[in-house]
């Protein structure tokens, strides 16, 4: 029974006196020592690709913060697992209930041990008040909302409702708010009267990637085709279908589309209908998604990058994905849609086409449009916008929050 019990709930056993921590599988969690700068993030995921989350806790654990993530268990995923200068603890195993019943009582019963909580995204907020109250107030909370949260696709219905009471509820005990991009900060600014958040993008960190073909070879097409390439989530509100019919039957155009549908029904519905058309269409390619690591270089083997992020929901309608950055990192302009931070981006800089109706038809068009435009000075443009939002700029805005916070931890960054 034990045995049983230690494996669902991730390092828990019991005990004559009630639930205990596993001692022989965490031994530091209730011995750690109350140090000046222990920061634990939590994620109510598996934290299997979280890009954010890492060059999070990656800059912090360079600026001197003894650093750990709180995550749900899963299979094939190590209970424990270090990093550079950080470490992952996954709780539980089999269903999420399992999953989160672990996590809880892993962070209430160390919570002595960290000076400060970071909360990516809403779900794991109440956790930490919870935390805080038992510290009698005196641990932080930043919370980190990834997304719009009350107002993103997930937040329908009942659902949405709840969403709104939760963050209303528990906004005053957060001590810093961060948000990914300036629309939303204005907005959680107005909406709970609070000095606007810190923006904290999404970008990816600086380098020079050397121009690959590495995506040409893989698919077996040459230098002369125009190679257009949509980055991640095969998901409801971005475009995948109005993309596939959009470059249905166009033989001087190439489209891959590099992603998954994740575990969703309609996500599930998108990969299939996308592996469909790549398998009887001879200019549209499916392939799976490659490390975090590999992004820019694939993103460089192509001539344009898409980003058609449909109007569905608030938190859409002020999105500045990840991937801009990434295709600007490359090099590599972009198609977007008409939506206002990526209209202020692309204006700006001059870094690509804005394309007006994401129908096929709409697509097609703004397509056409990049085709006859200037591709090399543009895609000069799209590398600047990336450089002048990198996340090693980013990471200052991080380390001035953390340095209010936590006065006493010097940060070098």
């Amino acid at each position: 029974m034990v045995q049983v019990l230690t494996r669902v709930t991730g390092g828990l056993c019991v005990s004559a006196n009630g639930w205990t921590a596993f001692p022989s599988q965490y031994p530091d969690m209730k011995k750690r020592k109350k140090e000046r700068g222990a920061v634990l993030h939590l994620v109510f995921n598996e934290f299997r690709n979280d890009s954010r989350v890492e060059k999070t806790c990656d800059s912090l654990s360079v600026a001197g913060f003894s650093v750990r993530v709180l995550a749900f268990g899963g299979v094939g995923l190590p209970a424990k697992e270090k990093r550079d200068g950080w470490e992952v603890i996954r709780c539980g195993s089999g269903r999420r209930l399992w999953a989160l019943v672990a996590l809880s009582w892993r962070f209430l019963t160390s919570v002595n041990g960290f000076h400060l909580v970071h909360c990516h995204d809403l779900e794991p907020l109440p956790l930490a008040v919870i935390g805080k109250l038992i510290r009698g107030g005196r641990m932080k909370i930043v919370y980190d909302a990834h997304e719009l949260e009350t107002e993103k696709m997930a937040a329908r219905g009942s659902r949405k409702i709840i969403y709104k009471v939760m963050e209303r509820a528990l906004m005053p005990f957060v001590d810093e708010l961060i948000t990914v991009g300036e629309r939303i900060a204005d907005w959680y600014a107005k909406k709970y009267s609070r000095r606007k958040p810190r923006v904290v993008m999404n970008s990816p960190r600086l380098h020079n990637p050397k121009k690959s073909e590495a995506l040409r070879k893989r698919i077996g097409i040459s230098l002369e085709t125009r190679l257009f390439l949509y980055l991640g989530a095969l998901s409801p509100g971005r475009s995948v279908e109005a993309m596939l019919d959009a470059f249905s039957g166009c033989e001087d155009r190439v489209l891959v589309l590099m992603g998954s549908g994740g575990t969703s029904r309609e996500g599930n519905r998108l990969e299939a209908l996308v592996r469909e058309r790549a398998s009887c269409e001879a200019n549209v390619f499916f392939l799976e998604p490659v490390p975090g690591s590999k992004v820019v270089e694939y993103a460089s083997s192509a001539d344009g990058g898409l980003c058609l992020i449909e109007d569905e929901c608030l938190s859409y309608r002020y999105c500045l994905p990840n991937k801009l950055f990434e295709y600007g990192m490359a090099g590599t302009s972009v198609v977007v849609s008409d939506l206002p931070e990526l209209r202020e981006v692309v204006e700006r800089y001059g870094c690509g086409v804005i394309c007006s109706e994401l129908t096929a038809d709409g697509i097609r068009m703004a397509v056409d449009e990049w085709l006859v435009a200037d591709v090399r000075t543009m895609g000069v443009r799209a590398r600047l916008m990336a450089e002048e939002r990198c996340w090693e700029k980013q990471e200052k805005a991080l380390g001035d929050l953390y340095r209010r916070l936590i006065p006493k931890v010097r940060l070098e960054t």
